[in-house]
């Protein structure tokens, strides 16, 4: 590894992000032989096929994985040294990489970040709206800094860090009924589906109907599906059926009574919380300007809370 020639690394990371070498190509400004023939070296250096050549795509093996996270080790010390040097922290600068759910987005947290973030003008953010869980294969994988997610899974390389608390509630334009439902009926409703849906039901099922063990997100019947948290509730909102989102992402539909909210009367009265976290790995330290980016996180979270 100590006679890799970082003119290499371009190519490379343009196929590992991109997934094709056409793509890579248009990526890096290279051709498309070029792509190729830097991989070819760069595998020769390495002593090990860095991607699996498949007609759908090339797969990154365990050998490219490594590389790919041993460039970013070197980029963030590159990164973390001209910080040193220049002594002032207000000149951090590179991409920090993170991803969350899309309901996330709706949230007023990622607003507060990209107005602390005018005071940094030469930091990148790179955000990537993903289901749960691909953020965790996408943070073990070093694609990304760190992320958000609904739930912990232990894993040795994980670290958490407790960010909020977001309620989930069900919800339907006003002529669907939702207030009429109960135990015995949960399954003759339509429903709406959407990325992350299934979560967020199972948690709203599980708190208010602990007896229906068997009913997942999996038992109802689905009137709608979209790869969009927005356009279920669009979906919502037009009558199509009945979901599950975080109170955040509707809140406005329900004071304005286009969208009715569904009340159990059951022994259980208190709303259904979850625990919302910011994962990273544990197994490297992060450079100055990510640290700095889930500081201000961290921050926003102390200061709604108080």
């Amino acid at each position: 590894m100590m006679h890799l020639d970082p003119k290499l690394f371009r190519a490379f990371k343009a196929v590992a992000e991109s997934r094709s070498f056409n793509d890579a190509a248009e990526m890096a400004a290279m051709t498309q032989a070029n792509i190729s023939k830097h991989i070819r070296s760069l595998e020769e250096q390495v002593g090990y096929e860095l991607f699996i050549r498949t007609p759908k795509c090339p797969v990154m093996t365990d050998a490219g994985k490594k590389l790919l996270q041993h460039i970013k080790n070197i980029e963030d010390l590159n990164s973390d040294f001209s910080l040193e040097v220049q002594s002032d922290f207000s000149q951090i600068e590179g991409v920090v990489g993170y991803a969350m759910p899309p309901s996330c987005l709706l949230s007023p947290h990622f607003l507060m970040l990209l107005e602390r973030r005018l005071d940094y003008p030469k930091l990148e953010i790179d955000l990537t709206l993903i289901h749960n869980s691909q953020v965790f294969d996408k943070v073990l994988s070093s694609q990304v800094d760190f992320g958000f997610v609904t739930e912990k899974v232990d894993h040795p390389r994980l670290e958490y860090f407790s960010f909020c608390q977001e309620e989930y509630v069900m919800v339907a334009a006003p002529n669907c009924g939702v207030s009429e439902i109960n135990e015995d009926n949960i399954l003759e409703y339509n429903f709406i589906e959407y990325p992350g849906m299934d979560v967020y039901f199972n948690f709203w099922r599980r708190h208010f109907f602990p007896s229906l063990h068997s009913v997942s997100d999996l038992s109802v019947h689905f009137a709608g599906r979209i790869n969009s948290i927005e356009g279920a509730i669009l979906m919502a909102l037009g009558g199509l059926g009945i979901s599950v989102f975080p109170r955040h992402c509707v809140q406005q539909y329900i004071d304005s009574e286009r969208l009715e909210e569904c009340n159990i009367h059951s022994t259980v009265s208190d709303p259904v919380f979850n625990h919302i976290y910011i994962i990273k790995l544990n197994t490297c330290s992060q450079p100055k300007r990510v640290d700095k980016v889930i500081s201000w996180f961290m921050e926003i979270a102390a200061d709604k809370h108080h």
